[in-house]
């Protein structure tokens, strides 16, 4: 039989332990022995149960509708003659509903236990549920803080424990796969909070794009003010980001409040990005404004509308840097402006015979200015003298979006192939003079080969895009 003692004592520890009320959980139990008793006995028969809250002792009656004829019950386990509802209700009449006591054996309370139990589970299960939606749904959009506390068996995600409630940080909603050690503590973005979920109600993430504005929110008190807003970003997380601002007060400058004194805010969010270069543009209600804001450090020769799309076309020099490496620059720039957008050289434009609008920020006779032409070119020779380490897969990785990127690309090489060549015939000349056998000649070759190799090792962009957006 169900011990009243037991129930009391669980009904305490439901309220205590898993802030499931006595009201519910009465609820719970009512509700199990109906399902055991349907079970057990008959599934279209209706149960009334009653729970003593002093005793914990439990009482079973079978609801019976009243009849006045043997001949007129249709279903016996809900209907009951007259002269039978007397002995239960000597008030009864026909029309009327009685409660017949059940009397349950020991295999009937071990059943309806264990629907009780089932039923219990669904409820602490359902009220946790309730209890995480309304404690994160307002930090839904934030950063909240987290501590790894293990990773999944398949090694897909970090586990993490975000005020005693366990979510899962996928890899690929880490920054190129950063990793954490146990007990570290990680900041994320709140990406969802679901009402219910199969794994974790939770959803967090360190690539989204707002995850890099509420970083800027929180290091920079004229953003969390509401004096300057970021209206819009775009990120390569890890790699490079975009943030468009816009200052409320004419008195603040907004891309130096983010900035900080001597690159100080920026830098500690950069760190937290785990080095992810973030450049800061001056937003606009103009779009073509905007564009060009975007687009620094290359210079814009004309913007054009067509069709909904936005074709720009940029200096011969600067066509690589505005496109990017795997077209990660222009990538970002469309993320941010929330646009489609095709970008030329001038050269090609003219060939393909395009309005050329000159509704940029640099004139024609800029353009065409050797001063301009010889700093572009210089940039791009000290981008390429620094130590051979930081040359490596410049040619190999170059992803030419277009003719003019190649054909740049081979005219920056071709001297030094052409003098790497000179030091193999020099080399094959010694050789023969000094009667080197075959194998000596094959080893020199193949060094020469490997310093081919080293100095076209690492693309030379990256560094020409920092060297010129510092000078803007």
């Amino acid at each position: 039989m169900v011990n009243g003692a037991q129930i009391l004592e669980a009904l305490a520890s439901l309220e205590s332990e898993k802030s499931i009320s006595k009201e519910v959980a009465i609820e719970g139990i009512k509700e199990g022995f109906q399902k055991a008793y349907e079970r057990f006995f008959d599934t279209e028969a209706v149960v009334k149960t009653e729970i003593n809250e002093q005793t914990g002792s439990i009482n079973l009656f079978q609801e019976l509708m009243v009849v006045a004829t043997d001949e007129e019950i249709e279903d016996d386990w809900l209907e009951i003659v007259l002269q039978d509802a007397l002995k239960i209700n000597k008030e009864a009449k026909v029309g009327d509903k009685v409660y017949k006591p059940i009397d349950f054996d020991e295999e009937f309370s071990r059943v309806a236990v264990g629907q009780v139990r089932q039923i219990f589970q669904q409820k602490i299960r359902a009220t946790e549920r309730a209890m995480i939606y309304e404690k994160f749904i307002p930090l839904e959009g934030e950063i909240v803080r987290g501590k790894i506390v293990g990773m999944n068996d398949q090694g897909t995600s970090y586990i993490l424990d975000i005020e005693g409630v366990h979510t899962s940080l996928w890899n690929q909603k880490t920054i190129n796969r950063e990793e954490f050690v146990v007990n570290e503590l990680v900041d994320v973005l709140l990406e969802e909070v679901a009402r219910e979920n199969k794994y974790s109600q939770l959803v967090v993430s360190r690539v989204a794009p707002k995850f890099l504005s509420k970083l800027v929110e929180k290091e920079v008190a004229e953003v969390a003010q509401g004096i300057v807003e970021v209206m819009s970003v775009s990120r390569e997380p890890g790699k490079r980001a975009k943030i468009a601002v816009l200052s409320h007060d004419e008195d603040v400058e907004p891309i130096g409040a983010i900035v900080g004194v001597k690159g100080s805010r920026i830098n500690n969010i950069s760190n937290e990005l785990r080095g992810e270069k973030i450049d800061v543009v001056k937003w606009s209600d103009d779009i073509h404004e905007f564009i060009i804001n975007a687009m620094a450090p290359v210079k814009v020769i004309s913007v054009n509308e067509v069709e909904g799309e936005f074709d720009i076309v940029v200096p011969n020099q600067q066509l690589s840097l505005a496109i990017g490496k795997g077209g990660m620059a222009a990538k970002l720039v469309a993320n941010l402006l929330k646009r489609r957008i095709n970008i030329y050289s001038l050269e090609n434009a003219i060939l393909d015979n395009m309005d050329v609008l000159w509704n940029g920020n640099i004139t024609e006779a800029e353009v065409n200015d050797p001063d301009f032409i010889s700093a572009v070119n210089n940039r791009k020779i000290k981008s390429q003298t620094v130590k051979p380490e930081h040359h490596k897969n410049s040619f190999r990785n170059a992803q030419a979006n277009n003719e003019e990127e190649l054909m740049s690309f081979q005219a920056e090489v071709e001297e030094e192939y052409n003098q790497v060549e000179e030091l193999i015939e020099e080399t094959n000349a010694v050789a023969v003079e000094e009667n080197k056998d075959l194998e000596s000649i094959q080893s020199e070759l193949e060094s020469f080969n490997e310093i081919l190799e080293e100095d076209f090792d690492e693309d030379f962009e990256e560094d020409e895009y920092e060297d010129l957006y510092d000078q803007n």
